[in-house]
């Protein structure tokens, strides 16, 4: 047998890590989940078995593992915690800093351009917003667009004009209706 084709084998450890974690898994989940919330539980009791899969030969007995565990249990806990207020103290303080900083007077006028084009877009309807998203914001062909969307090319194009058509409606009215007088006026609608 080859070296690449050899199975791979089972050291003495691995045999012991999986009878501790098949025996005490659970019971270190339902610690984890009655302080925590449902996600961070499930990290703290991963975190607990790589702990006890890196100190394998400091857990104690089958009598004693359980309350060594939750003892890891306990302190992992309290790190998530520890970090969690640090991630929320540096957020508040970025926060202030960011308000007191000046922007230069480009970016706030692109800022407020942003959230007018914005503010336009969520105006329109979820299927035209979608289309003009996957264009301009994932960067899609129209036949990618027509792949996500299930509909045909022909299709994209016509529903991707539209939408562009009431995007630009929705962010200058005023010039869209004096626009849309001039070709009218232009086809013989007008006088």
């Amino acid at each position: 047998m080859t070296e690449d084709s050899a199975p791979a084998q089972i050291s003495g450890r691995d045999v012991p890590f999986e009878r501790l974690y098949a025996a005490h898994h659970r019971a270190v989940l339902a610690y984890c989940a009655r302080r925590t919330s449902r996600w961070d539980a499930w990290d703290a009791a991963s975190e607990v078995f790589v702990v006890a899969w890196r100190r394998l030969d400091e857990v104690p007995p089958a009598d004693e593992a359980r309350a060594w565990l939750i003892g890891v249990a306990f302190r992992v806990l309290a790190n998530q915690r520890r970090s969690a207020g640090r991630r929320a103290r540096l957020f508040e303080q970025a926060s202030r800093d960011r308000a007191w900083a000046p922007l230069p007077d480009e970016q706030l006028l692109r800022n407020e351009e942003d959230r007018e084009v914005i503010e336009a877009l969520y105006r329109l309807s979820r299927t035209d917003r979608e289309i003009i998203q996957l264009n301009l914001w994932e960067e899609l062909s129209p036949s990618d667009i027509a792949t996500v969307l299930g509909i045909s090319r022909d299709a994209v194009d016509q529903r991707y004009s539209r939408a562009k058509r009431r995007l630009a409606r929705e962010l200058d009215p005023q010039r869209f209706m004096r626009r849309r007088a001039t070709q009218v006026a232009k086809e013989g609608g007008g006088t």
